[in-house]
């Protein structure tokens, strides 16, 4: 399967919207998203990782990156929308894993 930008964006949305959490990414989120997830190539399985924050709200961030990587797709103050956006991610590329060949171009 092949998803353009914006049925990529699309899907990202469906996903979250199906998980029930209530996590709606802004147009701004989701324009970081679709910008970084190329270059986030691998096999890996998404994950969230907790980074200190130095400055501004909160003392953490939570960053959405595949393997062993620092190049994140999402981030976020609040650790259940890194960990829906991971879910998102993860789900879309399920197919994959089994064999179905999701490609984002």
């Amino acid at each position: 399967m092949t998803f353009a930008p914006d049925d990529f964006r699309r899907s990202v949305q469906d996903l979250l919207a199906g998980q029930g959490g209530g996590v709606v990414l802004t147009e701004r989120e989701l324009a970081h998203l679709a910008e970084r997830y190329p270059l986030c190539g691998g096999k890996s399985p998404w994950d969230v990782r907790a980074y200190a924050r130095f400055t501004g709200r909160g003392a953490r961030e939570y960053r959405v990156v595949r393997g062993t990587s620092v190049l994140n797709v999402y981030r976020s103050d609040e650790p259940e929308s890194a960990a829906a956006v991971r879910t998102a991610l993860n789900a879309l590329e399920a197919p994959a894993a089994a064999g179905g060949g999701t490609v984002w171009k």
